[in-house]
This record gives C-alpha cells, structure tokens and sequence, in this order.
C-alpha cells in the first residue's frame, strides 16, 4: 500500500486536470445522488465546504439546501484564535478568502459543532471503508470530533481507492457519493 504523502499527489494531481466544464458537469451529477440519499431529507443542520483546487463544487448542493431553508455552517480559519470552527453559511454575498485561498464569511458566527445533523466533507481520495484521505492538517477530524454527524464524502469517481492508510483519529465516511452513485461505507448509524 502506497503512503499518504504518495496518495495525495496521486489523486490531487488527477484532480487539478479536470476542466471547468468537467466539474461542473460531475457536480451537478454528485448532487443529484447527494439528494437521493433518503437519511438526508429531514435533517436542518448541515455542514458544507466551500471547494478549492477543483474539488467537487458545492454550489448546486448549496443553493438547493437554502431554497429548502436548511441551516448551513461551514469551516472558518479564526487568525485570532488560530483555530477552525464552523460559522454559519446564510448566502453567496459577504465572502473573503481566508486561510489557503478558501471563501468563509467575513462576519462569522460561531456555530457548535454538536448541532450538525450531516457533514458534507471534500477529500482527495476515498477508500470502499469510508476512510479519508485529506490534506494532512487534521480540520475535519477536528472540526467534527465531537459530532455525531451523518458523514458524507463527496469525490469524483477516479478518487476512490481499494485502501487507504487509516489513523486513530481519521474520520471515516458514512456513505461517499460520486458521479456514478453512492458508496455505502459505514452503517447510517
């Protein structure tokens, strides 16, 4: 099994060639199996990314959840504190570029992570376990260590692995959804 450092280059690599059109084009797609998944229709409380380097984008997901009038938090870098936490996400307008080039809010409002109900989370990979592979600097699995969250990866199909080396205190998905479907990971518990 290959290294984490050797994975991420890997699969950022693959990732950093897909063209606008083929991101928004995958997106779309993701979102609508996003939105067939049947445990997410009554939750209020989510957490969402706002994407960098071609991730999969959030917007479709994101606009269709405030037409619903879900409650939306995202990660915010806190330079005072030197500390992430969640703030709350309400529209497209009032956004800065934080911490490594990443939109957050410029007015945030401190959110408790206990309160999410569904965690929509990027990574670079993903392996048929749920396990993430992410940058390396700990955000999510720090940001959602005390949340009982359903975790839901988001990637494009060629991000996905038969294994993936796995931490202690790496986060593992519940499902992670790509173009083609959902990936049943770990129970819905």
């Amino acid at each position: 099994m290959q290294n984490k450092d050797d994975l991420r280059k890997l699969f950022l690599g693959k990732r950093l060639q897909l063209t606008p059109s083929e991101i928004e084009k995958k997106s779309r797609q993701i979102a609508e199996n996003l939105f067939s998944v049947d445990k997410i229709r009554d939750k209020e409380n989510f957490s969402i990314y706002l994407p960098i380097n071609n991730e999969v984008d959030t917007k479709f997901i994101i606009n269709n959840l405030l037409k619903k009038n879900k409650n939306l938090n995202c990660p915010y870098f806190s330079k005072t504190d030197n500390a992430y936490y969640f703030t709350k996400f309400t529209n497209w307008e009032n956004l800065e570029k934080g911490t490594h080039q990443i939109l957050q809010p410029i007015h945030p409002e401190k959110v408790d992570p206990t309160i999410i109900e569904i965690a929509i989370i990027p990574g670079i990979a993903f392996d048929l376990q749920g396990t993430r592979l992410g940058y390396g600097k700990g955000v999510f699995d720090t940001l959602l260590a005390k949340s009982k969250a359903l975790r839901i990866g988001l990637a494009y199909d060629f991000q996905t692995a038969d294994k993936i080396p796995k931490e202690k205190h790496d986060l593992v998905m519940n499902v992670v959804i790509t173009e083609s479907g959902v990936i049943g990971a770990k129970d819905f518990g």
